[in-house]
């Protein structure tokens, strides 16, 4: 009888050892989760913390008529035309000392010819980060860029007199755009 005794409560013993072993074993792993973790949310604070990597103005340009591309075939559908002109601008319009995009474009005619059937500009402001587009003009009327200048945009609203040709307006307006909402005007 005592060799079953010594055989059982050896038996319960190891019992005890092991389940004491993989307790402690799964306490490491949770202390080592919990390690994880914490070191997790402190890289992610870091980087919360640590500053944007800013953007160049040729960088802000580049992102802007990225942005116009997509926007572009709603223009040329709802012209039915083509695009004639695409010209990128800059200049601070926004006030906020840092080089905004205006991007200038002038359509033609799908059906062929050089009539001028549409034009405007999309105008994107550049934080230093990102550029988001914060307004379009597009006038019932001819206008050419002038410039970007203290913080407003030129343009030269375009007349004809009675003995101008199709091609060449005389009348020259200078024209200050306003910034309102979604649109310039």
């Amino acid at each position: 009888m005592k060799p079953k005794f010594s055989f059982i409560a050896l038996t319960l013993i190891l019992f005890i050892l092991i389940s004491c072993n993989n307790l402690n074993k799964e306490k490491e792993l949770e202390l080592k989760e919990k390690e994880l973790l914490l070191k997790e949310r402190e890289l992610n604070l870091k980087e919360k913390q640590s500053p944007k990597k800013s953007i160049s103005t040729n960088d802000a340009i580049r992102l802007a008529e990225k942005q116009f591309r997509k926007y572009l075939p709603k223009i040329l559908k709802s012209h039915e035309a083509i695009l004639d002109i695409q010209e990128s601008y800059t200049g601070d319009f926004t006030g906020d000392g840092i080089e905004d995009v205006a991007i200038y474009f002038s359509l033609a005619s799908n059906q062929g010819g050089n009539a001028i059937v549409g034009q405007g500009l999309t105008l994107y402001q550049n934080d230093g980060f990102v550029v988001n587009v914060i307004a379009g003009y597009e006038p019932d009327y001819l206008f050419e860029f002038d410039k970007i200048n203290n913080g407003k945009i030129y343009v030269e609203k375009l007349e004809y007199t009675e003995n101008d040709g199709r091609c060449c307006p005389s009348i020259k307006t200078e024209h200050t755009l306003t910034i309102s909402g979604s649109n310039a005007y």
